[in-house]
């Protein structure tokens, strides 16, 4: 996985790549939207308890593929109000680390639920181990 950062594009700021390539054989992983509703169907009233839940189910989605956060290629996240942004990229930036995947960060009216302040789809890839020939 290579990041691409043309040096005449503005940025990127702090904690994505304008772009990742990826080459060689891999298995793909598109993750559905991802909020902040815990196992038990609760839901918290703050930005930060969502986030966290939405990292939390990313990344249990990403172990059963057998993937981790540094496989995430590409991500959107979806904020309802630009009052939670500094909390949810606080989130955000702890959960990827040093990772620094393609990604987006979109203001919207609303979700599928009035209490889900937050939500993030990705795509993930992990490289096929290759045999050498004998």
């Amino acid at each position: 996985m290579r990041q691409i950062n043309p040096p005449q594009i503005a940025g990127p700021f702090a904690t994505y790549a304008h772009g990742v390539e990826f080459s060689g054989p891999a298995r793909w992983l598109f993750g559905a939207g991802q909020t902040g509703v815990a196992g038990d169907g609760s839901t918290p009233v703050d930005i930060n308890g969502q986030a966290q839940l939405v990292w939390d189910n990313i990344r249990a989605v990403l172990a059963d593929a057998d993937m981790t956060i540094s496989d995430i290629v590409q991500l959107n996240m979806l904020l309802i109000d630009r009052a939670d942004a500094p909390g949810a990229m606080a989130v955000r930036d702890a959960a990827l680390g040093d990772h620094r995947p393609a990604s987006t960060l979109m203001y919207i009216s609303g979700l599928a639920r009035p209490e889900w302040k937050i939500e993030i789809d990705y795509i993930a890839a992990k490289e096929i181990p290759t045999t050498p020939a004998p």
